[in-house]
């Protein structure tokens, strides 16, 4: 079954109709998705259930580009476990990870080669950690702040701790 809704996107100031498939009606190829009905470049979203009725994921693309993944927790509402955003050559830019009730989330930043750059994590929208990488390394202050509500910094330089 097939379902096509109107969905106002507004992306680089254009406004684009979304469709629904299932991960049936697509095909990949070259790392790019298409349409399995036409071999037309897919924008719009794929969606897969369990049981039917409970979503599990999503996958959005734009010109056959995944852009957006989304996971849901497993249960009768519909509530975002994790969430990756691509760019527009298909590499990650950034993965966020929600607590249950949305009140801690951990989110890593990622440069244009794949590789991390930062990660933090907030607690009631404040941020608690906050560590920045270069070449997959800790390199720079790492600043976190306890349970006591006590501020610690420490450095890396390379992935060593400098003391």
């Amino acid at each position: 079954m097939r379902f096509l809704y109107i969905l106002l996107v507004v992306l680089c100031g254009k406004i684009y109709s979304q469709e629904v498939l299932k991960n049936s009606e697509i095909f990949k190829k070259d790392n790019l998705v298409y349409k399995t009905e036409n071999s037309q470049l897919f924008t719009g979203k794929t969606q897969s259930f369990k049981n039917n009725n409970h979503l599990l994921l999503e996958r959005e693309y734009i010109n056959g580009i995944l852009r957006k993944y989304i996971i849901y927790y497993n249960g009768k509402e519909q509530i975002v476990s994790d969430e990756e955003y691509y760019n527009e050559n298909g590499n990650l830019e950034k993965k966020i990870r929600y607590s249950f009730d949305h009140k801690i989330n951990w989110i890593k930043y990622y440069d244009e080669y794949g590789k991390k750059k930062l990660e933090e994590e907030y607690k009631n929208e404040i941020l608690i950690y906050s560590c920045p990488y270069s070449n997959n390394k800790k390199n720079g202050i790492v600043f976190a702040i306890n349970e006591k509500g006590e501020k610690n910094e420490c450095k890396y330089e390379n992935g060593k701790l400098i003391k």
